[in-house]
């Protein structure tokens, strides 16, 4: 019977592929079978066996995915790390995560933690590169641009820790003020930064970098070129132990 219903289904798929768009008619039988004896079968078959559409419908979706995280890959290939990009960890370091994010992303506030602890590591074998992609409108990119002038005092990653820590979409120029003020800044000097010709530009580059590769989200990850979509830190951390393991051998 088994036989019969994969026969079956084999036959309607012949019917599915030649009724699609173009000139080719589907036959009206297939083996003996009518078309009508055929769709008949195969429903009777998936109404009483549920479970197959499921499946069927899962390994869609999982091969649209890897299609997906593999045009992803492709397209960060194409990208170039800027000077503006901020390092964190040994410049030397043999696995590298870059992560696209943005200081109005709770969930890229959630990941905060997990990406230091991966930059302070006792074997330093981890550097992390920021691409201030502030897609979540202008008080994103003003947050991104005291970040990137940030840099210019030394005090890159006191600045992202503590703008990651002010809620999503408090950002006005009084806060981002008091932000540079409690971590050492000469504010006047940042606001001058911000304002300059090249921070604009770097911010504008990491926007035009998260949409050149086709992210739809932040944060996201490439680690050592690694896509990885979002903040599963199980995940992630599974892909930084399968860089670990590739750098040992």
């Amino acid at each position: 019977m088994r036989l019969q219903i994969m026969t079956a289904a084999t036959a309607l798929m012949a019917l599915t592929a030649c009724s699609g768009q173009g000139s080719v008619k589907a036959p009206d039988s297939v083996d003996g079978l009518t078309k009508a004896q055929i769709e008949a079968i195969v429903k009777e078959y998936l109404m009483r066996e549920p479970i197959v559409l499921a499946e069927a419908f899962n390994e869609l979706q999982r091969r649209e995915e890897e299609q997906k995280v593999a045009s992803t890959e492709n397209a960060y290939k194409q990208i170039s790390i800027s000077p503006y990009d901020p390092v964190l960890g040994r410049a030397d370091a043999p696995i590298t995560i870059v992560e696209f994010t943005d200081y109005n992303c709770g969930y890229c506030k959630l990941a905060t933690s997990w990406v230091m602890n991966q930059v302070d590591d006792r074997r330093g074998d981890v550097r992390v590169i920021i691409k201030e992609s502030a897609v979540r409108g202008s008080n994103s990119e003003m947050a991104a641009a005291a970040a990137i002038a940030a840099q210019k005092q030394g005090k890159y990653r006191e600045m992202h820790l503590a703008l990651m820590k002010v809620p999503a979409n408090a950002y006005t120029p009084e806060i981002i003020d008091q932000v540079g003020k409690s971590v050492g800044m000469d504010v006047a000097r940042m606001r001058t930064d911000m304002n300059s010709k090249e921070v604009r530009e770097a911010v504008k580059a990491s926007i035009s970098d998260y949409e050149k590769v086709g992210l739809e989200g932040t944060p996201s990850f490439f680690i050592n070129g690694t896509y990885v979509g979002g903040f599963g830190e199980q995940h992630l951390n599974d892909i930084v132990k399968q860089a670990r393991d590739k750098v040992k051998t």
